[in-house]
């Protein structure tokens, strides 16, 4: 199997902007993860995978700091990583960064034409 780019992207969120809206929730999360000297990489690499395997009271508060922001704004938050290895110099997340789901929806026309239009991604070089 050959290997290639593949074509991402990110809502992102930064943190003086979540606390706007779910400063407690954020803090309670950022301090529970200084209690377990929980690297956030680690954190932000792993939840999507293995929830098994995180703290408790760690997975307790990310999860109250997601469904207060969504109780609050309307929108899902989480947690995320892009390692600059496997990505391009042009890529505008690296690291750590919050992402943000549910910002688009469909006009009335293009709710007529879901099932025949499909949205495609690619990256090209230049």
């Amino acid at each position: 199997m050959s290997m290639g780019y593949g074509a991402a992207f990110a809502e992102t969120i930064e943190e003086d902007s979540i606390k706007k809206f779910v400063k407690k929730e954020f803090e309670t999360f950022m301090g529970c993860a200084e209690d377990c000297k929980l690297d956030l990489e680690d954190f932000a690499r792993n939840i999507d995978y293995d929830r098994e395997d995180c703290d408790k009271d760690l997975l307790k508060a990310y999860d109250n700091l997601c469904n207060a922001f969504k109780k609050k704004t309307g929108l899902y938050l989480n947690v995320a990583f892009h390692s600059p290895d496997d990505g391009d110099s042009y890529d505008e997340v690296s690291g750590i960064y919050w992402n943000v789901d549910g910002m688009y929806q469909l006009t009335p026309a293009g709710k007529k034409m879901e099932k025949c239009v499909n949205r495609k991604f690619f990256v090209t070089f230049g």
